[in-house]
């Protein structure tokens, strides 16, 4: 869902990506796109 929340977030859609974010548990990013992508990358790499 994170990624998810994130995509839409790149496309501009901050209203459809914080419904995303509030999915997932998590506050609205407010890393840069790249900063948030390395983080969730680094995350799914951890979980295997």
């Amino acid at each position: 869902m994170r990624v998810h929340a994130y995509l839409h977030r790149k496309e501009g859609d901050q209203s459809n990506a914080e419904y995303w974010y509030r999915r997932c548990g998590v506050a609205p990013s407010i890393l840069t796109l790249d900063e948030e992508w390395e983080e969730l990358a680094q995350e799914l790499l951890e979980q295997g």
